[in-house]
């Protein structure tokens, strides 16, 4: 039979059994809302970092409308094969000439899949035109126009530009362009897409000439650089035809005044205008195709192969 000290011995080793497990269970639940709290805590900091770097990211991108523009070059030669019927009969040589080689050409039209529409907006990159003459090294300025930028990054990338042949040199009294770009060496020929207009709104204005705003024709035009890069089109304010650029681009040879509906994508470093003002100075072929003034240029200038560079 127990005696009293044992009974009150039991009961105390029953009372601190009991206290320690209040004691592990309360610490029990400290861990778990401490772990739960800490989760919680976690999430909410990765969520916000998520979104916080997600307005960062957004604010350095911009997307692009690239719009599908395929070359019918049936159509394109046809039109060049009525033009030629109608010239002069002491320019048919020089046409039957032309043709031909414009027949020829287009047999190189080539395509280029469309560039990711989403695009870094600020930023240089260096387009590197490795051509017959030497090096012809453009810094690409993705501030200026982001979307022609990158179209020129993808075409680069795609090897579109290699083999072709600057094309066409415009030169007179405040004019200066050499047009490069196009693997048919046509000027008629595009990668299957047109990238969007980037009016360059940076360039210094030039007031409209006065006698032609007093015939109705009043034009404010921005002076484009020498060394300037830009992408031509065939854009027409007066049919509303507009987002006509693709891979066709001048590297201007002198500063020249022009309606400011080029996009500028960058400028030729130094030693690549040596190279372009040996183009310049060789002048343009007299054919059916050409002037003076407008032509291709007697001096050859053919990309090799292009490589990009951040």
């Amino acid at each position: 039979m127990s005696t009293n000290e044992e009974r009150r011995e039991a009961a105390k080793r029953k009372l601190e059994e009991r206290l320690e497990a209040e004691r592990q269970q309360a610490h029990r639940r400290r861990v778990v809302i401490g772990s739960v709290s800490g989760v919680v805590v976690l999430a909410v900091l990765v969520t916000a970092g998520f979104f916080s770097y997600r307005a960062w990211d957004n604010s350095r991108h911009v997307t692009c409308d690239y719009q599908a523009a395929p070359v019918e070059a049936d159509k394109v030669l046809a039109a060049v094969q009525e033009q030629v019927k109608s010239v002069e009969p002491n320019q048919k040589q020089a046409a039957d000439e032309y043709l031909a080689e414009f027949t020829e050409g287009l047999k190189k039209l080539r395509t280029s899949h469309k560039p990711d529409d989403r695009v870094l907006k600020e930023g240089d990159a260096q387009l590197k035109l490795a051509t017959n003459k030497g090096d012809v090294t453009i810094k690409l300025d993705r501030s200026k126009a982001p979307c022609n930028v990158n179209a020129m990054i993808s075409l680069a990338n795609d090897g579109y530009y290699d083999g072709a042949t600057c094309n066409r040199l415009m030169m007179q009294q405040g004019l200066g362009l050499l047009m490069c770009g196009d693997p048919t060496g046509t000027g008629a020929g595009g990668p299957g897409w047109n990238s969007p207009d980037e009016t360059p709104d940076f360039l210094e204005t030039v007031p409209a000439d006065p006698q032609m705003a007093q015939l109705g024709l009043a034009q404010e035009n921005a002076k484009y650089p020498r060394g300037t890069v830009a992408i031509a089109n065939n854009n027409n304010e007066q049919s509303g035809t507009t987002n006509t650029g693709n891979a066709n681009f001048y590297i201007f040879t002198a500063d020249t005044e022009l309606p400011p509906s080029m996009s500028v994508v960058g400028s030729v470093d130094e030693a690549g205008m040596k190279i372009v003002d040996e183009v310049a100075k060789g002048g343009t072929q007299r054919t059916a195709g050409g002037t003076e003034q407008a032509g291709r240029p007697n001096v050859d200038l053919t990309i090799t192969k292009t490589s990009v560079s951040d």
